[in-house]
């Protein structure tokens, strides 16, 4: 019975209701058993659609935006973007640019408690990021430096080792030059190796009018860009307050943080918090 006072659903043997002790007459209403299946599956229905917009909602403390640079570093179209995850690409995803040199679906960005995670998606020409500080270098990493995409290479024990070429007991002839320890290899867009320089100073500059290495004719670069150093078997490599910055290709995901400035493709774009 529902008792006419507080509207408490009470017991049909109950004389008094058990939440405010009205008498019940026996004229009193009793509730449906088909109302009551009824508002079960809408407090049902209602619960899942709760849990569904839950989920929806992006795990990190806030959204985020990804900001469109120019090559003369002036700012383009702000992108809003919110959810768990964000997928970006030349043809499939969230977010789609027109560059020949974006993977149909280039990167990820996935929002967990910490904040918002950059992964690449096994794109063909990966992610740079631009250096925000000095960088460990280890064998194998990619180098952005104006228009220069330089592969860095240790160099393997064994080369070290080598010795003038003997003939017909006959030493050949060369130039001496102080033994290197690393060498970097310009990548031209045929993936083949335009040029190779050998690093035998312990610090080596790359420029585009000073230093060791010299690009003379890439606008992109600054007089003295980038410096390379070897401290033991530690190489680092920083940006030396360039126009442009010095980019590293991602060797694993990367953990965003306000300011970040990504290339994907050919494609640059400044990560912000809303």
């Amino acid at each position: 019975m529902i008792c006419g006072q507080c509207g408490t659903n009470n017991p049909e043997e109950a004389s008094y209701c058990l939440a405010c002790g009205t008498h019940l007459a026996a004229g009193n209403p009793r509730r449906d058993q088909r109302e009551d299946v009824n508002v079960a599956k809408l407090r049902a229905a209602m619960e899942f659609a709760a849990a569904q917009r839950m989920a929806e909602r992006p795990v990190g403390p806030n959204g985020f935006r990804l900001i469109f640079v120019h090559h003369d570093g002036s700012d383009g179209a702000s992108y809003v973007m919110r959810g768990n995850q964000i997928d970006i690409g030349r043809t499939e995803g969230d977010l789609l640019f027109e560059d020949a040199h974006l993977s149909p679906r280039h990167a990820r960005i996935v929002s967990a408690a910490t904040g918002q995670v950059l992964s690449d998606l096994q794109s063909k020409n990966g992610i740079y990021m631009r250096l925000r500080a000095s960088a460990q270098l280890r064998d194998g990493d990619l180098i952005l430096v104006g228009r220069q995409v330089l592969e860095f290479e240790l160099i393997p024990d064994f080369e070290k080792d080598l010795r003038p070429a003997v003939q017909h007991n006959v030493v050949h002839f060369g130039t001496y030059s102080k033994p290197a320890w690393a060498r970097l290899r310009q990548i031209g867009p045929t993936g083949v190796a335009h040029d190779v320089f050998y690093l035998s100073r312990e610090h080596v500059v790359i420029g585009r009018e000073q230093g060791d290495i010299v690009f003379s004719d890439d606008q992109f670069m600054s007089r003295r860009h980038a410096h390379l150093s070897l401290h033991d078997t530690d190489v680092q490599l920083e940006d030396l307050e360039s126009s442009n910055g010095t980019f590293l290709r991602l060797r694993a995901d990367h953990l965003l943080v306000p300011g970040d400035v990504m290339r994907i493709g050919n494609v640059l774009l400044r990560f912000e918090v809303t």
